[in-house]
Protein backbone atom coordinates (compact mmCIF):
# COMPACT_ATOMS: atom_id res chain seq x y z
CA UNK A 1 0.00 0.00 0.00
CA UNK A 2 2.70 2.49 0.07
CA UNK A 3 4.29 3.36 -2.79
CA UNK A 4 7.73 3.66 -2.88
CA UNK A 5 9.72 6.31 -5.05
CA UNK A 6 13.27 6.80 -6.31
CA UNK A 7 15.31 9.88 -7.17
CA UNK A 8 18.74 10.12 -8.45
CA UNK A 9 20.21 9.42 -4.83
CA UNK A 10 16.99 8.17 -2.40
CA UNK A 11 14.47 5.41 -2.22
CA UNK A 12 11.87 6.79 -0.38
CA UNK A 13 10.08 3.83 1.07
CA UNK A 14 8.14 1.60 4.44
CA UNK A 15 9.81 2.46 7.74
CA UNK A 16 11.18 -0.86 8.52
CA UNK A 17 11.28 -1.91 12.28
CA UNK A 18 15.52 -1.69 11.94
CA UNK A 19 15.18 2.11 11.01
CA UNK A 20 13.95 2.54 14.65
CA UNK A 21 17.59 3.07 15.72
CA UNK A 22 18.85 5.22 12.99
CA UNK A 23 15.46 7.20 13.41
CA UNK A 24 15.97 7.28 17.19
CA UNK A 25 19.38 8.77 16.90
CA UNK A 26 18.25 11.61 14.64
CA UNK A 27 15.86 12.77 16.80
CA UNK A 28 17.87 12.59 19.48
CA UNK A 29 20.92 14.75 17.83
CA UNK A 30 19.81 18.19 19.42
CA UNK A 31 21.05 19.42 16.07
CA UNK A 32 17.45 18.21 15.18
CA UNK A 33 15.87 20.35 17.05
CA UNK A 34 17.53 23.15 17.70
CA UNK A 35 15.64 25.67 15.76
CA UNK A 36 12.08 25.10 17.57
CA UNK A 37 13.34 26.68 20.71
CA UNK A 38 13.34 25.47 23.67
CA UNK A 39 10.25 23.45 23.96
CA UNK A 40 11.71 21.17 21.36
CA UNK A 41 14.45 19.64 23.25
CA UNK A 42 15.92 16.31 21.62
CA UNK A 43 13.94 13.51 21.93
CA UNK A 44 14.16 10.54 24.32
CA UNK A 45 13.61 6.48 23.09
CA UNK A 46 9.91 6.59 24.11
CA UNK A 47 8.84 9.75 22.11
CA UNK A 48 10.71 9.11 19.56
CA UNK A 49 9.30 5.08 19.16
CA UNK A 50 5.81 6.51 19.64
CA UNK A 51 6.51 8.82 16.75
CA UNK A 52 7.62 6.15 15.00
CA UNK A 53 4.75 3.71 15.05
CA UNK A 54 2.19 6.98 14.77
CA UNK A 55 3.93 7.04 11.17
CA UNK A 56 2.32 3.25 10.45
CA UNK A 57 -1.24 3.89 11.20
CA UNK A 58 -1.35 7.61 8.94
CA UNK A 59 -0.61 5.16 5.92
CA UNK A 60 -3.97 3.02 6.65
CA UNK A 61 -5.95 5.74 8.01
CA UNK A 62 -5.53 8.39 5.46
CA UNK A 63 -3.65 7.11 2.35
CA UNK A 64 -0.65 9.32 2.90
CA UNK A 65 1.93 9.04 5.44
CA UNK A 66 5.18 9.29 6.33
CA UNK A 67 8.47 7.55 3.82
CA UNK A 68 11.65 6.42 4.92
CA UNK A 69 14.46 7.79 2.99
CA UNK A 70 17.23 5.30 1.81
CA UNK A 71 20.66 6.36 0.56
CA UNK A 72 20.73 4.29 -2.59
CA UNK A 73 24.60 3.60 -2.31
CA UNK A 74 25.05 2.62 1.15
CA UNK A 75 20.89 1.19 1.88
CA UNK A 76 21.36 3.78 5.01
CA UNK A 77 18.45 4.87 6.60
CA UNK A 78 18.68 9.32 6.22
CA UNK A 79 15.38 10.25 7.44
CA UNK A 80 11.95 10.48 6.59
CA UNK A 81 9.55 12.95 4.81
CA UNK A 82 6.27 12.50 3.87
CA UNK A 83 2.65 14.05 4.97
CA UNK A 84 0.22 13.33 7.88
CA UNK A 85 -2.02 14.42 10.71
CA UNK A 86 -0.84 15.11 13.95
CA UNK A 87 -3.87 17.04 15.70
CA UNK A 88 -1.23 19.52 16.92
CA UNK A 89 -2.89 21.83 19.66
CA UNK A 90 -2.83 24.54 17.75
CA UNK A 91 -5.49 27.40 16.79
CA UNK A 92 -5.28 27.22 12.91
CA UNK A 93 -8.06 26.40 10.69
CA UNK A 94 -6.23 24.16 8.38
CA UNK A 95 -4.51 21.83 11.52
CA UNK A 96 -6.95 18.97 10.33
CA UNK A 97 -5.04 19.54 6.11
CA UNK A 98 -2.71 17.09 5.46
CA UNK A 99 0.87 18.69 6.98
CA UNK A 100 4.08 18.33 4.97
CA UNK A 101 7.33 17.67 6.96
CA UNK A 102 10.68 16.68 6.10
CA UNK A 103 13.92 14.67 8.42
CA UNK A 104 17.63 14.66 7.67
CA UNK A 105 20.27 13.20 9.34
CA UNK A 106 22.28 16.75 10.82
CA UNK A 107 25.56 14.91 8.82
CA UNK A 108 23.96 15.01 5.92
CA UNK A 109 22.42 18.97 5.66
CA UNK A 110 23.74 20.90 3.02
CA UNK A 111 23.68 18.65 0.11
CA UNK A 112 19.52 19.00 -1.36
CA UNK A 113 18.69 15.69 -0.01
CA UNK A 114 16.06 17.04 1.55
CA UNK A 115 14.46 18.88 -1.74
CA UNK A 116 15.50 15.83 -3.46
CA UNK A 117 13.20 13.62 -2.00
CA UNK A 118 10.67 16.70 -1.39
CA UNK A 119 10.05 16.87 -5.12
CA UNK A 120 9.44 13.10 -5.00
CA UNK A 121 7.03 13.39 -2.65
CA UNK A 122 5.02 16.41 -3.73
CA UNK A 123 4.96 14.96 -6.89
CA UNK A 124 2.96 11.86 -5.65
CA UNK A 125 0.76 14.05 -3.20
CA UNK A 126 -0.13 16.44 -5.92
CA UNK A 127 -1.54 13.09 -7.85
CA UNK A 128 -2.95 11.02 -5.19
CA UNK A 129 -3.86 13.60 -1.88
CA UNK A 130 -7.50 14.90 -2.85
CA UNK A 131 -7.02 17.79 -0.23
CA UNK A 132 -7.18 21.20 -1.96
CA UNK A 133 -3.96 22.23 0.31
CA UNK A 134 -1.47 20.68 2.57
CA UNK A 135 0.91 23.06 5.43
CA UNK A 136 3.65 22.96 7.48
CA UNK A 137 4.96 23.94 10.76
CA UNK A 138 8.63 25.37 10.37
CA UNK A 139 10.81 26.87 13.44
CA UNK A 140 11.60 31.07 13.35
CA UNK A 141 15.71 30.12 12.97
CA UNK A 142 15.31 27.33 10.45
CA UNK A 143 15.71 29.28 6.92
CA UNK A 144 16.94 26.18 5.69
CA UNK A 145 13.53 24.50 5.73
CA UNK A 146 11.56 27.81 5.04
CA UNK A 147 13.71 27.99 1.67
CA UNK A 148 12.55 24.23 0.44
CA UNK A 149 9.29 25.10 1.57
CA UNK A 150 9.22 28.00 -1.02
CA UNK A 151 10.79 26.07 -3.22
CA UNK A 152 7.21 24.06 -3.49
CA UNK A 153 5.33 26.64 -3.36
CA UNK A 154 4.16 27.04 0.38
CA UNK A 155 3.50 30.82 1.05
CA UNK A 156 3.68 31.52 4.68
CA UNK A 157 -0.14 31.85 6.52
CA UNK A 158 0.55 32.98 10.30
CA UNK A 159 2.80 33.08 12.83
CA UNK A 160 1.20 30.69 15.97
CA UNK A 161 2.62 28.89 18.89
CA UNK A 162 3.17 25.23 19.67
CA UNK A 163 4.26 24.08 22.98
CA UNK A 164 5.13 27.45 24.00
CA UNK A 165 7.07 28.18 21.04
CA UNK A 166 6.51 30.84 18.00
CA UNK A 167 6.63 28.59 14.79
CA UNK A 168 6.18 29.93 11.02
CA UNK A 169 2.91 28.02 9.28
CA UNK A 170 2.88 27.55 5.83
CA UNK A 171 -0.07 26.78 3.21
CA UNK A 172 0.45 25.04 -0.46
CA UNK A 173 -2.21 24.87 -2.73
CA UNK A 174 -2.11 21.34 -4.53
CA UNK A 175 0.67 21.74 -7.51
CA UNK A 176 1.83 24.68 -5.72
CA UNK A 177 0.50 26.95 -7.92
CA UNK A 178 -0.91 30.05 -5.84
Amino acid sequence: MIPVLETERLMLRAYRLEDFRFHAAIWADPRTTRDFGDTFKAFDEELCWLRFLRAFGQWQLFGYGWWGLEDKVTGHYIGSVGFFQAKRAMDVFYRDTPEAGWLIAPDLHGRGLATEAMGAAFAWADANIAARETWCMIGPKNIASQKIAERFGYRRAQEAHYKGEKVLTFLRPRGGQA
